[in-house]
């Protein structure tokens, strides 16, 4: 067999062992969230509040304007890009086909950012106000829970009353969903309310794994991966409960991935993923920090 023919065999037997590791492949909470063409810098997110009725005694009594709150939130574009090198030698080597894989290893890169994104902003600073001149903290306008000695069932409707209390979902249903790690999945799975048949029929555990909870979705993240999204300090993780729409995330330009052409480097092209976006959390009332254990 000549060395040709060994070198070939050599890189197909290679090529076929080629392994993803274990990762976040997709953005968990697109679903979740409110989406919005983002041009400029900054983005403003406008609302407006509730507005009460007035009664009115006697007739023909003066018109008396009521007032309702215009709220305006600041939404500031971030950019995110991942770039990867292709060195022709390393095709010719066939370790792998960089031209085809890299592709892939990034936009499943850059989807991971847009859930970091989101979470980070569910209990930052909020810019408020017509040219922004104010900021409103987390602490000030949403809930907080803890469930430091375990995320159990009674947190759960902890939870629920805080929304009921602020009349979020109270008119018609809302989806809802809560950021969990594996350590709140073993705890949610040891609760007898909510696996076994004698207290619900909503079959919350399918084949094993439960992917929902008292009409939460719960969304998981690795907690023991290199760049963790749940937030953690002081040994403890937070947790995001929130109801759809509680974020809104404006996007100046979609993933874009390429391959381009680097003349000043040696038989070298490389792959470009661009991201830019930027996320707020659009009421507080919408969201809840829930404290655990990590």
């Amino acid at each position: 067999m000549s060395n040709e023919s060994i070198d070939k065999n050599l890189i197909i037997q290679f090529s076929d062992m080629v392994h993803e590791e274990a990762q976040q492949i997709k953005a968990r909470l697109r679903p979740y969230t409110i989406q919005k063409p983002m041009s400029g810098d900054v983005w403003a997110y406008d609302g407006l509040g509730p507005v009460e009725a007035r009664e009115i005694f006697g007739r023909n009594v003066p018109v008396t304007f009521s007032d309702i709150d215009h709220t305006r939130r600041k939404i500031k574009r971030r950019r995110f890009m991942i770039a990867l090198p292709i060195d022709a030698s390393d095709v010719r080597g066939a370790l792998i086909n960089p031209g085809s894989e890299y592709p892939k290893a990034v936009k499943m890169g850059m989807e991971r950012v847009y859930d970091r994104v989101v979470l980070e902003s569910a209990f930052a600073d909020v810019s408020t106000g017509r040219d922004f001149e104010s900021s409103v903290t987390f602490a000030s306008e949403g809930s907080t829970v803890d469930a430091t000695a375990g995320l159990t069932y009674d947190k759960f409707l902890e939870i629920d009353q805080n929304f009921i209390d602020n009349e979020v979902g109270n008119d018609m249903p809302v989806d809802k969903y809560l950021t969990i790690s594996g350590d709140e999945n073993t705890d949610l799975m040891l609760e007898t309310e909510l696996v076994s048949g004698d207290f619900s029929r909503q079959f919350a555990v399918e084949k094993g794994e439960m992917t929902m909870a008292l009409g939460y979705n719960l969304i998981k993240y690795g907690a023991s991966v290199n760049n963790p999204l749940l937030e953690e300090s002081g040994g403890e993780r937070f947790l995001t409960a929130a109801t759809k729409n509680g974020f809104c995330v404006g996007i100046s330009k979609e993933i874009d991935i390429s391959i381009q052409p680097r003349p000043d480097l040696v038989e070298t092209s490389q792959v470009v993923a661009i991201f830019e976006l930027g996320s707020v959390r659009t009421e507080g009332t919408l969201v809840q920090k829930v404290r655990t254990t990590a």
